[in-house]
């Protein structure tokens, strides 16, 4: 990217502000003039800001989004650089804090963490044991499902009812299955 001088810079800056006052018009083509513009620098701007090079674009796009519906905020005859980037750097660190807020963190170590000792006095509950807790029609859609690993159009031919019937039995099963657990 070349660089420009001072009176090339200014110069630019005036044309940017012009555009933007005929897009504020309904100057479909300034629209386009000014975008064009403002295209490269902006990408740069974002790109500074935006850590993972593939959502840049994505963000350029929100800012001219940003830009279109903000149009109105623009105060002819003030500078239009200041203008934009403010609103490109809100973008930018909305978008960041989304982003973070998406995010987890884990730390890597040399040596995994100590596995807590099973501090309960009562043994794990045998699955056969607790399958026979169960009505024969939630035992038999379970284990189905679960342990014969059909699909339910298949578990609900095999037992002979509808598919809606054999979710509600295999959905009750479940929670059933969690009560007798303790979970």
């Amino acid at each position: 990217m070349k660089r420009l001088d001072d009176s090339q810079r200014l110069e630019r800056g005036r044309l940017r502000a012009r555009l933007m006052e005929r897009m504020q018009q309904g100057d479909a083509d300034a629209c386009q003039e000014l975008l064009d513009s403002i295209g490269p620098s902006l990408r740069a701007f974002l790109r500074r800001r935006i850590a993972d090079p593939h959502e840049v674009e994505d963000v350029y796009q929100e800012v001219f989004m940003a830009i279109f519906e903000a149009r109105r905020t623009y105060e002819p005859g003030r500078p239009f650089e200041p203008w934009l980037f403010a609103i490109a750097r809100n973008i930018a660190v909305d978008f960041t804090r989304r982003r973070w807020a998406r995010s987890h963190w884990e730390e890597l170590v040399a040596e995994p963490p100590e596995q807590l000792a099973d501090t309960s006095s009562t043994p794990a509950p045998e699955l056969n044991a607790v399958l026979a807790g169960l009505p024969p029609d939630q035992r038999d859609a379970f284990s189905m499902l679960k342990l014969d690993g059909l699909s339910v159009e298949e578990a609900a031919a095999r037992a002979g009812v509808s598919v809606g019937a054999l979710k509600v039995r295999a959905h009750r099963a479940y929670k059933s299955l969690k009560r007798l657990i303790g979970g």
